[in-house]
């Protein structure tokens, strides 16, 4: 398997999930008037950072979201700019001696607690899952893997300190294609996208690894919902 293709392709989703938080409130300013310096100094600082990672781990840059002209995407693609603009967006964190393990995550400060819970509902809608698992098959399928499964469960599990959250995992089977050199490859990656609340802040994350949850995704995600709270009280 590409390990350069099979990064490309699966950030698409993610990339695609935050975005769909912004669906309901894409006609409200971001941030409340005169407050916008202080809270983008919030979102900088609460953002992931490398020092928040184990040893082995690295930093690369990270690209824009991919658009997508999926009919189930058409809501979510509509805002995907404003909101990528408005947030703080980590690096990618990656692990260069392990294939498709990577995490990523944005922050943004919104007007208002309302404003972040209203971002919250389009990830409770049916839309929200079939768009992951349509994208995903999609952008995999595109790339030449075949036999691509996307399986996808819906949670609110709420991280300790947190308001709320809305997340999914997304277990992917895909399978390369035969080369000159190599057989077919059969892989099996396991994702996690979550979306949190703390106070007028939202905090996405995405996380990627083989066949189980990151086993750090639970102290990166303490990290950065511990800034939140010191930060919004």
């Amino acid at each position: 398997m590409s390990k350069r293709r099979t990064r490309r392709r699966t950030r698409v989703a993610v990339a695609t999930a935050f975005a769909a938080a912004a669906l309901l409130t894409s006609v409200l300013p971001v941030h409340p008037a005169g407050a916008a310096g202080s809270d983008d100094a919030i979102e900088r600082k609460a953002v992931l950072k490398a020092n928040d990672f184990p040893a082995g781990w690295e930093k690369q840059a990270r690209r824009a979201p991919t658009a997508s002209d999926l009919d189930v995407c058409a809501g979510i693609q509509a805002v995907n700019d404003d909101l990528v603009d408005a947030s703080a967006r980590s690096p990618e964190f990656v692990r260069p001696d392990t294939d498709n393990v990577r995490a990523t995550n944005s922050v943004v400060v919104l007007k208002s607690a309302k404003a972040a819970r209203g971002y919250l509902v389009p990830y409770r809608e049916p839309d929200a899952v079939r768009c992951l698992e349509t994208l995903t098959e999609a952008s995999l399928t595109d790339a030449g893997y075949s036999a691509v499964g996307v399986y996808v469960v819906p949670h609110a599990v709420v991280p300790p300190g947190a308001d709320e959250a809305a997340g999914f995992t997304i277990e992917i089977t895909i399978t390369a294609p035969a080369t000159a050199t190599r057989p077919a490859q059969t892989a099996v990656i396991h994702k996690d996208v979550l979306v949190v609340r703390v106070g007028r802040a939202l905090a996405q994350f995405g996380f990627l690894s083989p066949t189980k949850a990151l086993p750090e995704q639970g102290e990166l995600v303490d990290a950065v919902v511990g800034r939140l709270q010191d930060a919004l009280g």
